[in-house]
């Protein structure tokens, strides 16, 4: 059984976390008792964006929590509310974009944020997107813990020479905001990955998301 339905949602209102644009969700906050969820929406969104894209990510992001499920750092409970909505479990904390510039990240808190990496590939995940700091949480504890799995793929579908590379990829997002806000505390071995997976994304011609920040759905 589902903790709560969408008709649960209509006699306990929501509490609106982000409004997202075009073809991005729209979080909210739900409480059940002295629970709390977040709600990750596409509902908003225009019906083509809604009945395809929305779709798609919502079950892509479905998948990849449920396969994660009792990895430290990984949102729990996750469940279809709708075709165009998810949930789970809510995780408190600060993105690291936000503590970046507090001085209290230190070089122990990405070693642990590399372990949960690590242990996502273990899983057959690759999340895609972790050079975006707000994709970063920073618990009260101080223990990492990642949001938005909708740019991820499940390895077991994709062939086996592209996994080291995709995995490569997932750890140089590790590594650069580690080299961003603890420089030269790294090692090597760390630096020259980060440098290897930096020269082939020179290649790439498309910089940025675009679609994803300059078009408002409303």
């Amino acid at each position: 059984m589902m903790p709560f339905t969408l008709e649960d949602t209509k006699k306990n209102p929501v509490r609106v976390l982000s409004r997202g644009r075009w073809a991005n969700a729209d979080l909210f906050l739900f409480d059940t008792g002295p629970d709390t969820w977040v709600i990750k929406d596409f509902s908003p969104c225009r019906a083509l964006v809604r009945c395809s894209l929305g779709i798609f990510m919502v079950r892509r992001e479905l998948r990849a929590l449920e396969r994660l499920q009792g990895v430290p750092g990984i949102a729990a409970d996750p469940f279809r509310l709708s075709p165009f909505a998810l949930a789970y479990r809510h995780i408190p904390g600060i993105t690291l974009k936000e503590a970046r510039r507090t001085g209290t990240v230190t070089p122990e808190f990405f070693k642990q944020l590399e372990d949960t990496v690590q242990r996502m590939h273990g899983r057959g995940i690759v999340h895609l997107d972790i050079r975006y700091m707000r994709n970063i949480l920073i618990t009260p504890e101080g223990a990492p813990a990642l949001l938005d799995f909708q740019s991820s793929l499940v390895l077991d579908r994709i062939p086996r020479f592209l996994h080291r590379p995709l995995q490569a990829i997932d750890l140089s997002g590790v590594y650069k905001c580690w080299q961003k806000i603890c420089p030269g505390t790294m090692g090597d071995a760390r630096s020259a990955l980060l440098e290897a997976v930096a020269r082939k994304r020179s290649w790439w011609i498309f910089k940025g998301y675009p679609l994803g920040t300059r078009f408002s759905r409303r």
